[in-house]
């Protein structure tokens, strides 16, 4: 598995908004969308507030391929769903919502259900 490197993860995460848009079936990536993202050690992820209503996170779910920018990295990722039973990973990632984005009452909706069951970890393609 491809990992970040740890310039890209300081770039990403210094930025408030990843730039994430989801490749369709036919290949083309039509929609981006600026979201939260997060990291947990050497990982990044993101959580679709709409879930599968959104825009991008269905289309991510469905094909796992797209592409992310932030703070100048631009690169095709995949797009793997984190189990919703996981709870490890999401206490973890619940915890960097809760710290990243504390200035914002959006900060414990995007660290609790229904929201915490649309989280994608987001690596780098091969």
């Amino acid at each position: 598995m491809t990992a970040w490197t740890p310039d890209e993860l300081d770039r990403i995460n210094a930025e408030t908004y990843l730039t994430v848009g989801a490749t369709l079936p036919d290949g083309t990536t039509p929609k981006t969308v600026d979201i939260w993202s997060v990291p947990v050690g050497n990982r990044i992820f993101i959580r679709s507030y709409n879930g599968t209503q959104g825009k991008w996170y269905g289309p991510a779910l469905k094909t796992g391929r797209g592409r992310i920018s932030a703070g100048g990295v631009d690169k095709p990722v995949r797009s793997v769903p984190v189990d919703p039973d996981d709870e490890e990973t999401n206490q973890a990632v619940d915890a960097s919502y809760l710290e990243k984005y504390a200035d914002s009452e959006y900060s414990v909706t995007m660290s609790t259900e229904p929201v915490r069951r649309n989280t994608l970890e987001v690596v780098p393609k091969e």
